[in-house]
């Protein structure tokens, strides 16, 4: 039986403090609400692995920023070992999505590499107090070509779905990348055995002569 292969993806959570990023993680891991919590310090670290719908397994690690100003050069650090970013912003909160360009361009400038990137709109269980419009986030996801949801970590909507979305797409990336270095790897491989042939071949044609 072929052994399963478990990859190990690293997500960052981006945004202003206090949007939800930390209650995110929290209802994803523990699938409940958090009533009451302090902003993160710094940057905390959780792992989990997630079982995909089709079977296939990944360990995400997951790098919970601070989103107060005088840590962000600690995110960062962050953000150059990350394979996927969230960056969260609460709908009541008009700074916070101002904010989000900010991050975005936060994100691309720092990281050498194309990750996915996932904008998410917190707090919809607050739409009576909602000052940001589903669709000023789904225009603004369109400009960066970002994948939008909209999450409530009260009532747990879309929050798993985010998640395991990123999840999924990681895996891919991941696996695909694997897959690239096995067939180069083969190839060189193949490439060194047909010289040390022809090597050979050469030597014996010396000594028949």
């Amino acid at each position: 039986m072929e052994e399963k292969k478990i990859y190990e993806g690293k997500l960052i959570t981006l945004g202003d403090s206090l949007v939800g990023k930390t209650c995110l993680i929290y209802r994803f891991f523990e699938e409940a609400f958090m009533n009451n919590y302090l902003s993160t310090i710094g940057c905390d670290l959780k792992k989990k692995l997630v079982n995909l719908d089709d079977g296939r397994v990944i360990k995400l690690v997951i790098y919970d920023t601070a989103g107060q100003e005088r840590f962000k050069s600690l995110s960062l650090n962050y953000i150059k070992k990350a394979d996927g970013i969230f960056i969260i912003y609460d709908i009541t909160n008009k700074q916070s999505f101002l904010n989000v360009e900010n991050w975005i361009k936060t994100a691309k400038e720092d990281i050498k590499k194309n990750v996915p990137i996932y904008l998410i709109a917190n707090k919809i269980d607050l739409e009576d107090e909602r000052v940001i419009s589903k669709e000023n986030g789904l225009n603004l996801s369109a400009e960066y070509n970002l994948k939008f949801y909209e999450t409530s970590c009260k009532s747990g909507a879309n929050v798993e779905k985010c998640f395991k979305d990123m999840a999924s797409e990681l895996y891919d990336i991941i696996d695909e990348k694997i897959k690239k270095y096995n067939n180069k790897k083969n190839k060189d491989n193949k490439d060194d055995n047909e010289t040390i042939q022809l090597e050979l071949k050469s030597e014996k044609k010396k000594k028949c002569c």
